[in-house]
């Protein structure tokens, strides 16, 4: 991600299977598929692929459009897509498995087991003379803080203070090579809701907790016990062939991207592995995850979570702090993204909760989240169903591929 934004300014297949959506599930699947293929035939995405499910597994799905910029592969439902910050909620499903062990607290700071983080800083701003102003941290935030986002890390794509910090190089950047983690926060633990890299120390915990690195542990505890073959941090070379190529957004209409393509990695060979993103996955793969959490945990007579853990994340866990939409101060990675469509929202661990739910949509408390390059999902657990959609395309909450997935939403209700 080195030198991201001078990288980045160089710059049909369905599937139906048995289950009801409605009475008569023929119609919305039927009308879902059909949104998907209108926005390709009108040029307004290259690649869109879909999937909805229920508590039994994937019902539909949908491919649209072409893997290639060249438009000589055909889309398909099995195609491999970078899921970004999809990746945050197996990270929290991760650290809830351990809080049932006894291993993690949700709510004592962070530093009993991070011991260098007793001493944060806040970033509050900057001087007339452009000197940082920190203060100190009061406490370290909880593992309940990261799941929820308030916990006072941010990102710099959203933050004008911390944008700032990177650029000056007082603060370290997610784009440059320093460690950003060692990034100052935000705010005080617990006194807001900004988006971040909350969910990366999220990892650093499971990893200490577990003494298994973030992506064996996924491995073994998540992964293989809900057969997912196709969700991986480094992509093996045999299945190359079922990446999506990434286009970004420019004036002249959609154009390949210089960075951020797929690549084939050797197992084992990232020196880190994010909380916060670098999973690829298929929309039946990631179904499996949402399809444990519609039965409460429990999938194929293997327990991941107790289904009061469950219930837990599907809570407001942040009391009277409103999530806010995020105000893009890097437009050439994402537009302001209101990810609670005008709805009223809460946040859950790991989830964004839409509260009264969407008109013609989800249903009250369902949740949801997204990736960077455009791809979303929600849980539904009042109507028994999720949703997943996804494009390969940057800046974040794309226009079309926002529209696209109501649309897309409101055919499968």
């Amino acid at each position: 991600m080195k030198k991201l934004a001078a990288v980045l300014l160089i710059t049909v297949s369905s599937n139906i299977g048995s289950g009801a959506l409605a009475d008569d599930h023929s119609k919305p699947t039927n009308k879902a598929a059909a949104v998907l293929d209108q926005t390709i035939a009108d040029g307004r995405l290259n690649f869109a692929v879909a999937a909805v499910g229920n508590a039994g597994g994937q019902i539909w799905s949908h491919a649209a459009g072409y893997q290639d910029a060249e438009k000589t592969n055909v889309a398909s439902p099995d195609n491999i897509i970078q899921i970004a910050s999809m990746t945050k909620l197996v990270t929290t499903i991760a650290a809830l498995k351990l809080m049932e062990q006894g291993k993690l607290n949700l709510d004592v700071p962070i530093s009993a087991y991070v011991p260098e983080l007793n001493d944060l800083q806040v970033l509050k701003g900057f001087g007339t003379d452009e000197t940082p102003i920190f203060e100190t941290a009061k406490r370290a935030p909880t593992a309940r803080e990261l799941m929820t986002h308030t916990a006072g890390y941010v990102y710099e794509i959203w933050n004008a203070n911390a944008l700032k910090g990177a650029q000056l190089g007082v603060t370290p950047s997610l784009l440059g090579e320093g460690n950003y983690l060692e990034a100052p926060l935000a705010f005080q633990p617990g006194t807001a809701w900004e988006y971040g890299i909350n969910t990366d120390w999220l990892g650093v915990l499971v990893e200490r907790l577990s003494g298994q690195r973030l992506a064996n542990y996924f491995d073994d505890n998540i992964f293989m016990p809900l057969s997912m073959t196709d969700t991986f941090y480094e992509l093996p070379a045999d299945k190359l062939d079922r990446s999506v190529t990434m286009m970004a957004r420019a004036a002249e209409g959609l154009v390949k991207l210089p960075g951020f393509q797929p690549i084939p990695r050797k197992r084992g060979s990232m020196p880190h592995y994010s909380g916060g993103g670098g999973l690829s996955s298929t929309v039946k793969d990631y179904g499996r995850v949402l399809q444990m959490l519609l039965n409460g945990g429990s999938l194929d007579g293997k327990t991941l979570l107790k289904a009061e853990t469950v219930d837990t994340m599907f809570q407001n866990n942040i009391g009277n702090i409103q999530p806010l939409a995020l105000s893009s101060v890097m437009p050439i990675l994402s537009n302001t993204a209101d990810m609670s469509f005008g709805n009223k929202v809460a946040f859950g661990l790991g989830l964004l909760l839409h509260t009264d739910g969407i008109d013609g949509g989800r249903k009250a408390n369902a949740g949801s989240w997204a990736g960077l390059f455009n791809s979303y999902y929600w849980v539904d657990r009042e109507a028994g169903i999720y949703g997943i959609f996804g494009t390969q395309v940057l800046p974040f909450y794309d226009g079309v591929a926002i529209e696209t997935l109501l649309e897309f939403e409101q055919a499968v209700y």
